[in-house]
């Protein structure tokens, strides 16, 4: 299915990341500037069509009002299986996120700090894709994502595949500045609500906890959680090299 999306930002990473069919690219005629230059560059790069259109057409076609005078008609992202791949590195398991923003900026945190995979229960999210691209400055579409269909898929996928699950859980936890991250493993980041599932969580190798520098009760939202986490394994992993 192919859809409109809007905004420099979004087109860009669409047309960068390659991962998907963009059709036509649409820039308001009047805008002549370096970064509409380069995406008509990378438009013809990627043999997409550019058609240069007045504002007016422009916003017959959008959604929304701020696309900035660039549309991109694209197909629908295509997120595979995890069973499908054979993962390594830093894998980031998110369950619990039902809001596209969340999403979003989760993915633009794990992509930026060099996490090598997100993987997610599998649900329809293409409703929304045109949000979470936005919230994620470009990132959901660069971060490689895989679905499972079960939390049984994902413990039975990192045990075949000598994965280490690592859960960010308070039961019998260490603090996060206290564990040495492996080469490879599954963190596992559960809602703020409900948390992670006892299938998850009892196939942890290690339970670990942000320590906080106050009496303070609650869990971190998904977004800081995976902040925290995902920038101190990058910590990490620049010590060892240097």
């Amino acid at each position: 299915m192919e859809k409109i999306f809007e905004g420099a930002i979004s087109c860009k990473a669409l047309l960068e990341a390659g991962t998907r069919n963009c059709i036509k690219l649409y820039i308001d005629k009047k805008k002549n500037t370096k970064d509409t230059r380069y995406l008509v560059s990378l438009a013809k790069n990627k043999s997409c069509e550019v058609i240069f259109c007045t504002r007016e057409q422009i916003n017959e076609m959008a959604t929304g009002k701020t696309h900035g005078g660039i549309l991109l008609l694209a197909e629908e992202k295509v997120i595979p299986q995890l069973t499908d791949i054979k993962a390594h590195g830093f894998l980031c398991y998110i369950d619990g996120v039902e809001d596209p923003y969340n999403l979003g900026s989760i993915s633009r945190t794990l992509y930026a700090s060099g996490c090598d995979a997100m993987i997610l229960p599998k649900r329809d999210w293409s409703f929304a894709e045109q949000t979470i691209l936005k919230a994620s400055a470009g990132a959901y579409e660069k971060l490689p994502i895989y679905f499972v269909d079960s939390d049984e898929e994902l413990v039975d996928y990192c045990a075949k595949n000598k994965l280490p699950i690592l859960c960010a859980h308070r039961k019998d936890a260490v603090g996060l500045y206290d564990y040495s991250f492996e080469s490879d493993f599954c963190l596992c980041l559960g809602g703020a609500l409900r948390g992670l599932s006892s299938t998850i969580t009892s196939a942890s190798k290690q339970n670990i906890v942000v320590e906080y520098g106050r009496d303070f009760r609650n869990a971190l939202d998904s977004a800081s959680a995976a902040a925290v986490f995902s920038f101190e394994i990058l910590r990490q992993e620049k010590k060892k090299k240097f």
